[in-house]
C-alpha cells in the first residue's frame, strides 16, 4: 500500500510511494509522532535526478527487512531538497560539521525536534571499504537513543549552538564600514585576476576535475573585458589604469605596450584578433585575459560531451578535466546560466568582428540551448527542474548515460565524414558506450587560413554534419528516456525565462527584419547562427515562451495569494510559493533567490516588443518592496542584512549565505533585482507604511492611489549594501562570487536606453554594455503626462547622466562604448 508520499507534490517523493518504508513528509504532525512514541527522526534528503539516491533507494529502502527496521525504530522522513531548500541547507550544514563533507543522498538523524545528532551519505547495504552497512548505522543509532540519550541530548544542544552561530557568521564577522559600497574597479580587477590564477590554460574552466560550468565567473570576466575597454574602438577608449594582471610580474604602461596604446588596439594591428585564445595561453594583461579565459572555456564546453552535441543543453558537470564525460544529469539552472553567458559572450564578439567564427560558435549555442529549454525541459505554463542522468539500457537494467552513449559500431551508422566524433577518456571506462563530442571546433577556431563565409559554413552547419545528428537523434529516440522531474521552481524557473526573453532580444524578436545589423549598423556578411531570417521563428518562439512562463508565474501566485492571510502573502497579495507541481503548490514557501529572480524575470521580459502590456511595472515595483520588506533588515552596525528564508514554522532555520553556488545566492540574486528596478526610474512620493513598503509611481510606472516610500536613490543604496558585502570574498574566493562580481561590475555604470524605434532597440540589445532597454523616458512633461522618446531617435542614460535625443546607429554606438 503506498506511503504518505503518494500524495506528494515532488516526483522524487512520489517515486518512493511504493517503498515499504512508511515514510511521512516534512510536517510538525510527523515529528509530534516522533515525539509520542519517543523514536528519532530518520531524514532522508535528495532529488530526482541524484544518482546514489537512486541507488540506495533500491539497495535499501525497497528491501521488507530495512524498511521494517526503519518503521520500528524510527520515524522516516523523506524530503526533496529542491522544494525545501531551506532544511536542506540547514542539514547539510549540520553533515558537514559531523563528517567534514557532505553531498546526496543525505541520511540524517535527529531528535523528534529535528536537532539532528548523527549524519552521513550514502551507505550500502553490506560493508564496503570504510562505510558501514545501513543496517549497521540504523542499530547503532536506535541503541544510542535508548541507552545514551543524555549523551545524544548534549550533542544535539552542542550542535544547534553551532548551527545557529553558523548561520550568521559570514554577516557577523563584516565590519559594518566593509559592506557600506559596492566594489571598486581596483577590487573588481584584482577579483577577476585572483580568479585567472585558477584558470586552466589547457582545456578551460577553473581547477581541476570534475569541473562544472563556470558561467557566473564568466559573466564576470565579459564584464571587466567590456569595463577595460576591450570592445570600444581606439579613439573612444579612456586611460583606465594599468591593466596588467596584478602578480604577474607584467610591466605594461597604462594600456600595454607602448603609452597610449591598448593592448586590444595591438593585437588587432598584429592580426591576432582572430585566434586569440584559441590556445588557451594567458598573456599576463588583465583586458585581454578576460577575453581568452571566456572564449577558451566556452569553446572548450561548447565542442566537448558535457555539452549534447545531438539536442543541445549542457550536463550537470563533467567528470575529467577536458570537459569530455559528463554526469549526465541535465539541470534546468545550468542551462539558465548557460544561456546567459553564451549571450553575453555574443554581445562580446560582435562588438570586436560580426563576421568571426567566435561569434558563430557563440551564436549556435544561443540558438540550440534555447530551443533545448522549450523542446525538453518545459511543460505548457513553466520549465520543469531537470532531467535523470540514469535510464534503462537495451537489458532493461537502469545505467547512467545510457541514452547518451554510443558503441563504435552504432556511431558508424551517422557516418563519419561530420564534425562530429566519440571521444575516449578513462572517465567513461564504466559507461555502456561513449560520449559524442565535437573537438575539431577548437582546432577550427584557430585556423588562420581556413575561411568563414557564406560558401565556407562552420563545421556544425555542413551536410555531413546534420546528418549525423538527425541520425544519432534518431537512434537515441528509440532508447528509453531519462525520467523528468516536472516540479516547476520558481527561482530556476526566473532564471530561465530572464535567459529565454534575454535570447529573444538579442536575436531581435518583434523586429520586421530579423536579419539583422551588426553593432555599427551595417549587414551580418554571414548571416550568423541566429541573424539570419530562417531563425526568426526561433526568435518569435523564444519571446512569447518568456512571456507566457513569466506571466503564468505571476497570476499563480497572485491567485494563491488572493486566499492566503495578508502576514502570510505579505501586502502585495501575493503568496510567492518555492514550487508548483502541475496547479498545486509545494511544501515550500518561496524564499530570497526565488522573489529576487522572479523580478528580474519580470523586467527582463518586460523589455520584449510583446512584454511590456503583460507585465506591469507597479507589479514588479510592489514586489521589490515586499522582498526586501522580507528578507533584509538593518543590523545594528549598519550592516543590511539578507536572510534567504522566512523559516517553515517547524525548525527555526533562517541561513544567510552570501555564496553563489550552483545557481546565485539569495543576497547577489537580489542585487541584481535591485539594479534594474532602479534602472527602471522608480521614484518616491510621500512617506507612510514600512520602510520599504508601499510606493507612488512616476512616467510608466504611475499607480494612482499608491503610497509612499522606496525610490531610485534608496534602491542604489540598497544594491550597494547588497554587494559589498563581498569585499570579503572577492580576493581571495572570486569562483564563490562570480554572480555577486557581475553585478558589481554592471553597478559601476549602468546602461539604460530609451526608444521605440526597432532598428535603435536591435542595436542596443546586442551591445555588451547594455543594462536595461525602456521605451520610457520617465519625465513628467507640464501637461502631466510623461515625455516621449522622439520617434527615430534613442536617449542613453549612463548612470546618473542622459543624452541628448541621438538618430543615427554611429550616434547610438558612441554612446554605449563610452
Amino acid at each position: 500500500m503506498p506511503n504518505e508520499l503518494a500524495d506528494s507534490t515532488s516526483p522524487y517523493l512520489r517515486a518512493h510511494a511504493d517503498n515499504p518504508v512508511d515514510w511521512r513528509m516534512w510536517t510538525k504532525e510527523t515529528l509530534a509522532e516522533a515525539a509520542r512514541r519517543d523514536v528519532p527522526i530518520l531524514i532522508s534528503i535528495g532529488y530526482s535526478t541524484c544518482h546514489w539516491c537512486h541507488v540506495m533507494a533500491h539497495e535499501s529502502f525497497e528491501d521488507e527487512a530495512v524498511a521494517a527496521m526503519m518503521n520500528d525504530r524510527f520515524v522516516p522522513v523523506k524530503i526533496d531538497r529542491e522544494e525545501l531548500p531551506d532544511i536542506d541547507a540547514y542539514y547539510m550544514n549540520a553533515l558537514q560539521a559531523m563528517t567534514g563533507q557532505g553531498g546526496w543522498p543525505m541520511t540524517v538523524f535527529a531528535t523528534p525536534a529535528g536537532s539532528p545528532f548523527y549524519a552521513g551519505t550514502y551507505f550500502p547495504p553490506a560493508p564496503r571499504g570504510n562505510l558501514p552497512a545501513f543496517t549497521q548505522v540504523l542499530s547503532a543509532v536506535s541503541a544510542t537513543w535508548t541507552d545514551r540519550r543524555d549523551e545524544v541530548n548534549q550533542m544535539t544542544a552542542r550542535m544547534d549552538r553551532g548551527l545557529a552561530e553558523m548561520a550568521d557568521a559570514v554577516t557577523s564577522a563584516l565590519p559594518a564600514e566593509a559592506a557600506a559600497e559596492s566594489l571598486t574597479p581596483d577590487e573588481l580587477d584584482s577579483a577577476a585576476a585572483a580568479l585567472l590564477d585558477s584558470y586552466d590554460p589547457a582545456w578551460g574552466g577553473f581547477g581541476g576535475a570534475p569541473k562544472f560550468p563556470p558561467m557566473m565567473n564568466v559573466l564576470q570576466l565579459l564584464a571587466a573585458f567590456v569595463r577595460l575597454g576591450g570592445t570600444a574602438s581606439a579613439g573612444e577608449r579612456a586611460d583606465d589604469g594599468d591593466s596588467a594582471r596584478p602578480g604577474t610580474g607584467g610591466t605594461t604602461s597604462a594600456n600595454g605596450g607602448e603609452a597610449g596604446e591598448h593592448p586590444m588596439d595591438r593585437v588587432r594591428a598584429e592580426g591576432r584578433l582572430g585566434w586569440l585564445g584559441a590556445d588557451g595561453h594567458l598573456t599576463g594583461e588583465l583586458v585581454l585575459d578576460c577575453l581568452i579565459a571566456v572564449r577558451s572555456t566556452l569553446a572548450r564546453i561548447a565542442s566537448g560531451g558535457m555539452r549534447d552535441q545531438v539536442r543541445g543543453g549542457i550536463a550537470r558537470y563533467s567528470v575529467d578535466r577536458q570537459w569530455f564525460v559528463p554526469h549526465f544529469e541535465k539541470m534546468l539552472y545550468d542551462n539558465a546560466l548557460y544561456l546567459r553567458a553564451v549571450i553575453g559572450w555574443a554581445k562580446v564578439e560582435r562588438a570586436l568582428d560580426s563576421g568571426a567564427k567566435w561569434l558563430a560558435l557563440a551564436e549556435r549555442e544561443i540558438a540550440d540551448t534555447a530551443n533545448f529549454l522549450i523542446r525538453d525541459l518545459s511543460t505548457d505554463d513553466g520549465f520543469i527542474a531537470a532531467l535523470d542522468a540514469d535510464s534503462l539500457n537495451s537489458a532493461g537494467v537502469s545505467e547512467e548515460g545510457a541514452a547518451y552513449v554510443f558503441t563504435p559500431e552504432e556511431f558508424a551508422e551517422a557516418g563519419q565524414a561530420g564534425l562530429l566524433g566519440l571521444v575516449d577518456s578513462p572517465a567513461g571506462e564504466e559507461l555502456s558506450g561513449q560520449v559524442v563530442a565535437a573537438v575539431r571546433i577548437i582546432d577550427w577556431l584557430g585556423m588562420e587560413d581556413v575561411p568563414f563565409d557564406a560558401e565556407h559554413p562552420a563545421p556544425w552547419d555542413i551536410e555531413a554534419t546534420k546528418r549525423q545528428r538527425e541520425a544519432l537523434e534518431q537512434m537515441r529516440a528509440r532508447r528509453s528516456q531519462p525520467a523528468r522531474d516536472t516540479k516547476i521552481i520558481t527561482e530556476w524557473n526566473s532564471l530561465a525565462v530572464t535567459a529565454l526573453a534575454e535570447a529573444a532580444l538579442y536575436s531581435g524578436a518583434g523586429a520586421e527584419d530579423s536579419g539583422g545589423a551588426d553593432s555599427t549598423g551595417s549587414a551580418d556578411p554571414t548571416g550568423g547562427a541566429i541573424t539570419g531570417n530562417a531563425e526568426s521563428a526561433d526568435s518569435a518562439r523564444w519571446a512569447e515562451t518568456a512571456v507566457r512562463f513569466w506571466t503564468a508565474m505571476h497570476d499563480r501566485f497572485e491567485q494563491a495569494g488572493a486566499s492566503e492571510p495578508v502576514d502570510a502573502a505579505g501586502p502585495t497579495g501575493f503568496d510567492v510559493r518555492r514550487s508548483f507541481t502541475g496547479d498545486v503548490a509545494g511544501p515550500g514557501r518561496g524564499g530570497l533567490a526565488d522573489w529576487a529572480q522572479l523580478i528580474t524575470a519580470g523586467i527582463t521580459v518586460r523589455q520584449l516588443p510583446d512584454g511590456a502590456p503583460s507585465v506591469r511595472v507597479d507589479d514588479l515595483v510592489e514586489l521589490g518592496a515586499t522582498m526586501l520588506d522580507l528578507f533584509t533588515a538593518e543590523r545594528g552596525d549598519g550592516v543590511l542584512e539578507a536572510v534567504d528564508s522566512l523559516g517553515d514554522g517547524i525548525i527555526d532555520v533562517k541561513s544567510a549565505d552570501p555564496v553563489d553556488n550552483t545557481v546565485p545566492s539569495g543576497r547577489s540574486a537580489a542585487a541584481e533585482a535591485a539594479l534594474l528596478l532602479a534602472e527602471l526610474g522608480v521614484e518616491a512620493a510621500t512617506s507612510g507604511g514600512s520602510e520599504f513598503g508601499g510606493w507612488e509611481l512616476s512616467g510608466e510606472a504611475a499607480s494612482p492611489g499608491g503610497v509612499a516610500e522606496l525610490d531610485t536613490g534608496r534602491l542604489l543604496e540598497v544594491r550597494d549594501r547588497l554587494l559589498g558585502v563581498y569585499r570579503a570574498l572577492a580576493g581571495q574566493a572570486p569562483r564563490g562570487c562570480g554572480h555577486a562580481l557581475w553585478q558589481a561590475e554592471r553597478a559601476l555604470s549602468p546602461v539604460r536606453v530609451a526608444t521605440v524605434d526597432e532598428a535603435m532597440r536591435n542595436i542596443a540589445a546586442r551591445h555588451p554594455s547594455l543594462t536595461l532597454l525602456t521605451a520610457s523616458t520617465g519625465v513628467p512633461g507640464p501637461d502631466g503626462r510623461e515625455v516621449d522618446v522622439p520617434a527615430g531617435t534613442a536617449i542613453v542614460c549612463r548612470g546618473t547622466q542622459c543624452s541628448l535625443p541621438v538618430g543615427t546607429a554611429a550616434e547610438l554606438v558612441g554612446l554605449l562604448d563610452g
